[in-house]
C-alpha cells in the first residue's frame, strides 16, 4: 500500500530508475502541488527552541572559527 511507504523507499525503488529530465519533472510537479505556507513558519516569534538551536549553531560555529585559526596559528 502507497500510504505505507516511505519517501525513502519511492525514492529508491521508484523515482531513482527515472531520467534526470524525469526526476526533474517528477520534482517540480511536487513541488508546485505544496502551498507555500504549509512548510513555512512565517510567525515572526522565536520560540525557546528557535532560541536554543540559534546559540548551539553561533556557538558551534565560533568553536570552529576558533579551531581553524589556531591550525592556521601553528602551521603558518
Amino acid at each position: 500500500m502507497l500510504g505505507q511507504r516511505t519517501a525513502e523507499a519511492i525514492y529508491s525503488q521508484v523515482v531513482k530508475s527515472l531520467s534526470p529530465s524525469e526526476r526533474l519533472k517528477l520534482a517540480t510537479l511536487i513541488l508546485n502541488d505544496i502551498p507555500p505556507q504549509a512548510v513555512v513558519d512565517y510567525s515572526e516569534a522565536w520560540t525557546e527552541d528557535d532560541y536554543r538551536d540559534f546559540a548551539a549553531a553561533s556557538w558551534a560555529y565560533i568553536t570552529q572559527k576558533l579551531e581553524e585559526e589556531e591550525q592556521n596559528a601553528s602551521t603558518g
